[in-house]
């Protein structure tokens, strides 16, 4: 749960090396006050309130306050996707992972890791994503770039585990949308209802996501049978929206 501003990725990927502290205290000020009232409630006033800084100070670096969401979001693009699908380009997958299990094990347990490392960058991401058209349209094109990489990557592996008869003879962009479905609804109850995940709550998304994606539980797309998964992206954003008006 939010008891802490949490940012681990801005510290890993040197985002503050070529800030001054001030404008370190302004960027850590941002994510505290947009994840907690949102982008569209806070005042740049605040920001500076909570980092100790003039308003002017913020201005002279990030311009303005969609300059400092900007700033936030930006770093969010290249850590969306689990760290461990950068070894794919160059490793196969059963060579790291050499069942389903310990695939989606280290999938699962990855993202809840990052998640809970990045609450508050991750829950600003989300609201803004849902609402914010300017923001999908800055991050659509670059988050196609990435997306891709990954996609590319992890293609050979997922063949060899269809191969292997362990998983679905899905296309990989829906494999991959699954993953995401149900991993979704365990975010969306962290960040935005404050339900604490626990080992049993990851034992518990890990088991649904084997069930959906064995091959001998599932039925070959090419039947055009349509995935019913609840928590789907618009569960997700219908939550995130319901979160934002009741808050």
């Amino acid at each position: 749960m939010l008891t802490k501003v949490s940012y681990k990725l801005f510290t890993e990927n040197h985002i503050f090396d070529d800030m001054t502290d001030k404008q370190s205290k302004i960027l850590i000020a941002a994510i505290k006050v947009f994840s907690e009232k949102g982008y569209a409630n806070a005042s740049t006033k605040e920001i500076a309130e909570e980092a100790g800084v003039s308003e002017g100070n913020i201005f002279s670096r990030f311009t303005s306050k969609y300059g400092l969401l900007q700033a936030i979001i930006q770093p969010v693009t290249h850590a969306i996707f689990p760290t461990a699908f950068g070894k794919f380009s160059d490793t196969k997958i059963t060579d790291i992972y050499p069942t389903l299990q310990d695939f989606v094990e280290a999938l699962v347990k990855d993202r809840v890791q990052f998640m809970k490392e990045n609450a508050n960058v991750l829950k600003i991401f989300l609201s803004e994503m849902t609402y914010n058209h300017q923001l999908r349209q800055d991050f659509q094109n670059q988050f196609i770039k990435t997306a891709a990489f990954y996609v590319k990557a992890i293609h050979h592996n997922l063949t060899t585990f269809k191969a292997d008869r362990q998983i679905v003879n899905w296309p990989d962009i829906e494999i991959l949308r699954l993953m995401w479905s149900i991993i979704g609804g365990l975010v969306v109850s962290y960040l935005f209802f404050n339900q604490p995940v626990t080992k049993i709550d990851v034992n518990r998304t890990v088991t649904a996501l084997i069930k959906r994606l064995a091959k001998i539980n599932s039925i070959n797309l090419s039947n055009r049978v349509v995935i019913n998964e609840p928590l789907n992206y618009a569960y997700i954003v219908r939550l995130t929206r319901w979160y934002r008006i009741r808050h």
